[in-house]
């Protein structure tokens, strides 16, 4: 990784859903054992999500969006908006 390379902060909500993946993952390898850990942050992970506003979610899909690059990356050049045509076509949209 490059130094000018920046690692995204991950907030609580992306960390307990990585741990579920891990936990998932400890499952198929050694059976039953992990499922009450799993359970717990399934539960941890409920109350979270249902604590989150609305302007956390939305940041949160943004992020996403943003990060993950191809067909779902948004370009800065392309939310521009036309007060006389409405929003500019953007994210490779068909124009009409």
């Amino acid at each position: 990784m490059a130094a000018h390379e920046q690692i995204p902060t991950l907030t609580l909500i992306e960390r307990t859903e990585r741990v579920l993946v891990l936990l998932a993952y400890f499952i198929e390898l050694d059976g039953d054992v992990h499922l009450p850990l799993f359970e717990k942050f399934e539960a941890d992970l409920a109350e979270l999500r249902r604590q989150e506003t609305a302007r956390d979610r939305a940041r949160r899909l943004l992020i996403a969006h943003s990060l993950e690059g191809g067909v779902n990356a948004i370009d800065r050049k392309n939310l521009s908006l036309s007060s006389s045509g409405g929003p500019m076509p953007y994210l490779g949209l068909p124009v009409r």
